[in-house]
């Protein structure tokens, strides 16, 4: 049984017994195990089938991906994302059809044990279609971001946000295809994107580091911020 609350708008969460092999899905309001994933007016929801109340996300543990409680007890995960870049200086964004249901970047959940920049990689094989960017990938930020809410349950994600180059042939769709969490591509410029609702990791980043995603160029990853 998992015991949570939600405190100071941020998702407080303790494990009975707290392993790193616990596997369940939770309801915000009883906090019931009976979660079913349903979709609505083309979004990702769910519903509980003991309270019978429908919610844009729960309270998902696991052992998969990258998790930890800190000492006030919040909920993080651990998240890797890629800011595509046209040669006209713009950047692939679409809307998420799952919670938060914003403006994004290609990103997901680094999975446990998995290096940040091979799980930015694949999210963009996942969700865009990009292959074999892995070794193209340069490191632009890495935050500890509170407030960062997840269709997962988390309010607090470790974001490792990476920059890719792409060419013309890329940019005009000759590879990009937008999974079953999203929908709507479209190339904007950051000032387009923050006036577009963007999450509030892609905001964050985007608030702090418009100068390295517009102008960085040659550097790898591996060459450090």
């Amino acid at each position: 049984m998992a015991a949570f609350s939600l405190k100071g708008g941020r998702m407080k969460i303790d494990f009975l017994p707290l392993r790193d092999d616990t596997h369940g899905e939770y309801c915000l309001y009883c906090h019931a195990e009976t979660v079913e994933w349903i979709v609505v007016d083309g979004r990702k929801r769910c519903t509980c089938g003991s309270c019978g109340r429908e919610a844009e996300r729960a309270v998902v543990v696991d052992p998969r991906i990258s998790w930890w409680t800190d000492s006030d007890g919040e909920y993080w995960h651990e998240s890797a994302g890629v800011f595509v870049r046209d040669p006209r200086g713009r950047f692939l964004f679409f809307q998420r059809t799952a919670f938060p249901y914003r403006l994004t970047v290609p990103a997901g959940h680094v999975e446990r044990g998995e290096d940040p920049q091979r799980a930015a990689a694949r999210e963009l094989w996942e969700e865009v279609g990009i292959r074999d960017a892995h070794g193209e990938l340069r490191l632009i930020a890495d935050e500890h971001l509170k407030g960062d809410t997840c269709r997962r349950g988390s309010d607090a994600h470790r974001w490792h946000a990476y920059l890719l180059d792409v060419d013309d042939h890329r940019a005009a769709g000759g590879e990009l295809t937008v999974n079953e969490e999203g929908e709507a591509p479209l190339w904007l410029t950051l000032d387009q994107a923050l006036a577009s609702r963007p999450t509030f990791a892609v905001e964050r980043i985007i608030d702090r580091y418009s100068d390295r995603l517009q102008h960085a160029v040659g550097r790898t990853s591996g060459e450090g911020l």
